[in-house]
């Protein structure tokens, strides 16, 4: 890959992250069964299970990116701890709205990650400790700017659920948090990718995070779909989410 220096632009990057998403919502399969409402709590307890596992990685592996950057400019490394610290605690919003949907429990034990989510978590475990140091923005620039792409399906869900805003903190509370940040990721590619490397390395990971997410949520579909007909599950205490409907 070259290291000359790159024209390329943070807008440029913004039609690439587009075409995207418009190809994930297109062509996978969740966005459709999302939007055909054809779900219940159950479902979302699935996705809120699975969002608390990928989540409470996120500023772990943001604060190796500082630790093993080495030769990079401090600015970028204090933003590495500073986002890191920022990330800490965001699974438990997921949690808390798993525990609004009332299991019945009032502490939950929370089963381990399905393969798909573990495969999305060592990845960004792998993109945070190797390579360019810069290419874990790719994610954080998918990541923290996804609710625009997303609304109409939250909306779905919302209302298919009959969900208020105390039952989404994830993804409504958190859109709002991702505000500030995607706003600081932005600023850290435009100012620290100056090759054509850092930019290929970036959007890189923009691309195959994106694409993991979206099998763990396909997973997600599938897991709902096989204990709603009864075989046996991790999340069977979900059921009771649905009990006596």
């Amino acid at each position: 890959m070259s290291t000359s220096a790159s024209t390329r632009t943070v807008a440029s990057l913004k039609k690439t992250r587009d075409a995207a998403w418009a190809a994930i919502l297109k062509d996978a399969s969740w966005p459709a069964f999302v939007l055909s409402g054809d779900f219940d709590a159950r479902f979302y307890g699935i996705f809120l299970i699975e969002t608390y596992h990928y989540v409470m990685h996120n500023p772990r592996h943001q604060a190796l990116v500082g630790a093993l950057s080495k030769g990079q400019p401090f600015n970028y490394t204090k933003f590495c701890y500073e986002h890191a610290e920022e990330e800490t605690g965001h699974e438990m919003m997921a949690y808390h709205d798993l525990a609004s949907l009332g299991s019945g429990k009032s502490a939950i034990a929370i089963p381990p990650p399905h393969p798909s989510t573990e495969i999305f978590i060592a990845y960004l475990y792998w993109v945070s400790t190797n390579g360019n140091p810069l290419r874990r923005l790719g994610y954080s620039f998918w990541a923290e700017d996804s609710y625009g792409y997303i609304e109409p399906l939250v909306r779905r869900l919302k209302e298919t659920l009959r969900l208020d805003a105390s039952q989404m903190t994830f993804i409504i509370s958190h859109a709002t948090i991702d505000e500030k940040h995607s706003q600081e990721i932005e600023e850290m590619i435009g100012t620290f990718c100056k090759t054509e490397e850092d930019w290929h390395a970036v959007e890189d990971v923009m691309n195959t995070s994106l694409r993991l997410q979206s099998d763990m949520l396909a997973q997600a579909v599938n897991s709902y779909q096989a204990l709603k007909n009864g075989g046996a599950s991790p999340y069977d205490f979900l059921n009771s989410l649905v009990s006596g409907r």
